[in-house]
C-alpha cells in the first residue's frame, strides 16, 4: 500500500474565517478555539489581523490574542496578516516573547484591478511596500509569507492569466520569499485549473512552500484543494463551519463571496483517504458544533451533520 504524504491543515477561522462577521467576537472566544485547535492537533494556525481599525474593528484584540498563546508549544506556528508599514509598527512594538509570530502575511492580488480595490495601490506601488516588511519581518524573527489573491479568476475583471500568477511568484522568489499562497478569492477556481496552476509553480519553484487557499463559494474547495494536494501542496487552509471568504466591504455587489474550505469536512476526508493530518477528528468536530453555537446559526458542515463515514471495507 503507498504511504501518502503528511499534510498540514492551517486552522484559518480566528482570522480569515471571522474577518467579515458583523459580530465582535469576544476575545475569549478566540482564545478558546485557537487553544482548542491546538489541542486537537493543528500546528498552524491563523491568528489574527493587523489592519487600520476602519477596516476592521474585529481584530482590535490582536495583541491580547497573541499574548494568550505565547506558551503555545514550540511547533506550533502562529500567523498573522498585515498590510501596511503602520500596521507592523503594532508589531514591532510587541516585543519578541509576547508576540512569538511564525509568518507575516502580506497580501497582493493577482488582478490590479483587485488590487486596487481591496488595498488601493498598483502592483508597482505595493511591490515597494512588500519588500519593505520582508524586510522588516526578518528583523523580528518572522517569516515572510506572500499570498497571491485572485489567483484563479478575479470577481471585477474576470479571468487572470496564469503568466500574471507565475510573474508575481517568481518575483516573490526573488524577494527572498520562501511561502507562498495562492488564494482563490471568491471560488472560481475547478479542480482541473487548481492542479495545473499549482504544479506550474512547484516546479519552477522547488524551493518554496507552497499552500493552497480555497474559497468554498460555489462548492468546489474540498475538490480544489484534493487536487492541489495531488499537485505537491503540502499545506492547506480550512476554517472551521466553512467560516470566512472575501470580506463584503472589497466589492460591495458580488453576490455569493462567503465560505472558505470547512475545516469539519475536509479533515475526515483526508484521513479516511490516508493523508496524515496529526488531528483528532472528533475533537475538531466538537470544536465546529462550539463555533456554531457563537455564531447562534447553522453553518456550512456537512459531515457536522451527517456524520463521519464508514471507512471502506478492504475485502471483496
Amino acid at each position: 500500500m503507498t504511504r501518502l504524504p503528511a499534510i498540514r491543515l492551517c486552522e484559518a477561522w480566528a482570522r480569515d474565517g471571522i474577518q467579515g462577521w458583523p459580530l465582535i467576537v469576544a476575545t475569549a472566544d478566540k482564545v478558546h478555539i485557537l487553544r482548542a485547535a491546538i489541542d486537537a492537533g493543528f500546528t498552524e494556525l491563523d491568528a489574527t489581523s493587523f489592519v487600520p481599525p476602519r477596516t476592521s474593528k474585529q481584530f482590535a484584540d490582536a495583541r491580547a490574542v497573541l499574548a494568550a498563546l505565547a506558551d503555545r508549544p514550540s511547533d506550533v506556528k502562529i500567523r498573522v496578516l498585515t498590510v501596511n508599514e503602520r500596521s507592523f509598527d503594532t508589531i514591532e512594538s510587541f516585543g519578541g516573547q509576547e508576540a512569538r509570530i511564525d509568518f507575516c502575511g502580506f497580501p497582493i492580488s493577482a488582478s490590479e484591478a483587485h488590487n486596487l480595490a481591496n488595498l488601493h495601490r498598483t502592483h508597482a506601488e505595493h511591490k515597494i511596500i512588500i519588500r519593505k516588511l520582508i524586510s522588516r519581518s526578518a528583523a523580528i524573527g518572522a517569516q515572510p509569507l506572500l499570498s497571491i489573491s485572485t489567483a484563479f479568476g478575479c470577481p471585477i475583471s474576470g479571468p487572470v492569466k496564469e503568466r500574471d500568477v507565475m510573474e508575481l511568484a517568481e518575483w516573490a522568489a526573488n524577494c527572498g520569499i520562501r511561502h507562498l499562497m495562492l488564494a482563490d478569492t471568491t471560488g472560481m477556481a475547478d479542480p482541473d485549473h487548481a492542479f495545473d496552476l499549482f504544479s506550474m509553480v512547484a516546479s519552477r519553484l522547488p524551493d518554496v512552500r507552497l499552500i493552497a487557499h480555497f474559497h468554498d463559494t460555489r462548492g468546489n474547495g474540498v475538490a480544489n484543494t484534493m487536487a492541489a494536494v495531488r499537485a505537491g501542496v503540502r499545506t492547506v487552509d480550512t476554517s472551521l463551519g466553512g467560516c470566512g471568504g472575501e470580506p463584503p466591504l472589497v466589492i460591495q455587489n458580488h453576490q455569493g463571496t462567503a465560505g472558505n474550505v470547512c475545516t469539519e469536512d475536509l479533515l475526515p476526508l483526508m484521513q479516511r483517504m490516508g493523508f496524515d493530518t496529526g488531528i483528532d477528528v472528533q475533537k475538531v468536530l466538537e470544536l465546529g458544533a462550539f463555533v456554531e453555537q457563537l455564531a447562534g446559526r447553522r453553518l456550512r458542515s456537512q459531515v457536522l451533520r451527517a456524520g463521519i463515514a464508514a471507512k471502506r471495507s478492504s475485502g471483496d
